[in-house]
């Protein structure tokens, strides 16, 4: 089975792969790491600004995916992939792994949005 991993930053410039997937039927698991930011750039900005003496309080602009959130699950299922989440409980991950595990195993894609702490 494949699974993958990606971050939501990344994720964001391309999410229309996910029809690729429902069109060919292809049987993938995807898990969305979600921590509603592009965070390598947050921390670049955060780090950039200590080093200039400017304050990390604007770090946030255009770094972060909030106000709103994106609804990854929702986007999935927009383009007949099963989506699942936010999931920020972590006791709530087993039985949403093995019903996206199952999905997969039917043979359709399948994208688990799982929220994650930024650091």
């Amino acid at each position: 089975m494949t699974v993958a991993i990606g971050g939501d930053g990344d994720f964001m410039f391309v999410p229309s792969t996910l029809w690729t997937a429902a069109h060919h039927q292809i049987p993938l698991l995807y898990i969305v790491h979600n921590n509603r930011a592009y965070h390598q750039e947050y921390m670049y900005l955060q780090a950039m600004a200590a080093r200039h003496g400017r304050g990390i309080t604007n770090a946030d602009i255009g770094t972060t995916i909030k106000d709103p959130f994106v609804d990854y699950a929702t986007l999935a299922k927009g383009f007949g992939v099963y989506g699942e989440g936010p999931i920020s409980d972590p006791n709530a991950l087993a039985p949403v792994l093995k019903r996206a595990i199952a999905m997969v195993k039917s043979g359709q894609p399948a994208l688990l949005d799982v929220v994650m702490d930024q650091r």
